[in-house]
């Protein structure tokens, strides 16, 4: 049994698919699934039921599947401390954060990180608030920031709250909804709805759209630009709207659920070591968002 062995059960158990495991690996399907054969005659169990074109965990599979989980997490710690010993670790760090805070925020705190840490590079991608824990799960980015709606259990990633973001449920300031002293639900179900979006799989009732009609976005920005430009209301974070809301170019909707909390979360692999940049840069999203 060796570590290859147990990412290529891990990946397949987490995908539900040998394919989309072999794609996120990068390695050849088939490679993939001589591991897996190779893993259960070493064990003696089955540790996938395969029906069709269907493959799910096995009750063995089930058993296990956390105990490998944390082996790779451990060996992630241990690659890591290594690295930092050699002085190769934060070479290069990815960051995805959301676009829950004005561009100008993240733009003086990178160059402000480049700064003060000349011999790391850092790259900034943009990703929708409710792909963020699987970017870091996938090992697609190293640190992710941003609204945290629901904190999925996995044992793969560790979230730590920066802060309380407030969501303000808005429309234009020529917009009907305006014009209501006491907003209801059935107002809104009946006003077309700027909702947010996203890849990841899992469900997310917090996220769902409130509205009978609505678009989709996977940006906060996007979602702006449409409730400005169109007949159209939605939830979004305070710092992106502030000044739209001081220009009177937005107003919050007189609705029960009109202000609402959420935490600003910095989401990085559990177990990984820690990094100076980013906890100074979780420093400075914390000293931000107490502002608000």
């Amino acid at each position: 049994m060796n570590l290859s062995q147990i990412e290529a059960f891990c990946a397949i158990a987490d995908t539900g698919s040998v394919s989309e495991a072999a794609r996120q690996l990068e390695c050849n399907r088939s490679k993939l699934s001589m591991a897996i054969k190779v893993l259960e005659s070493e064990l003696g169990v089955e540790l996938f039921v395969r029906t069709g074109n269907q493959i799910a965990l096995s009750e063995v599979g089930k058993a296990i599947y956390k105990d490998c989980e944390s082996m790779l997490i451990t060996a992630t710690r241990i690659r890591g401390t290594c690295a930092q010993v050699t002085e190769e670790f934060a070479a290069e760090v990815w960051i995805a954060p959301d676009d829950s805070l004005p561009d100008s925020v993240w733009q003086g705190f990178i160059h402000q990180l480049n700064n003060l840490f000349p011999n790391t590079s850092f790259n900034l991608i943009l990703a929708s608030c409710g792909d963020l824990a699987n970017l870091v799960a996938t090992q697609q980015v190293d640190y992710a920031f941003g609204v945290d709606y629901e904190r999925f259990d996995d044992a793969r990633i560790t979230y730590k709250p920066l802060g309380k973001i407030r969501m303000m449920s808005v429309c234009s300031a020529s917009h009907p909804l305006t014009k209501i002293k006491r907003v209801t639900d059935e107002d809104l179900r009946k006003s077309m709805q700027a909702a947010m979006v996203y890849l990841n799989e899992q469900n997310n009732s917090s996220l769902e759209p409130f509205s009978r009609r609505h678009i989709g976005f996977s940006s906060f920005e996007f979602m702006l630009n449409t409730i400005l430009t169109e007949s159209a209301w939605g939830v979004l974070p305070e710092p992106l709207i502030r000044h739209h809301l001081r220009e009177e170019r937005l107003a919050v909707i007189r609705h029960t659920y009109g202000l609402t909390q959420e935490d600003y979360c910095m989401v990085s692999l559990t177990g990984s070591a820690d990094n100076p940049a980013m906890a100074w840069l979780a420093d400075k999203l914390s000293d931000y968002l107490f502002d608000f």
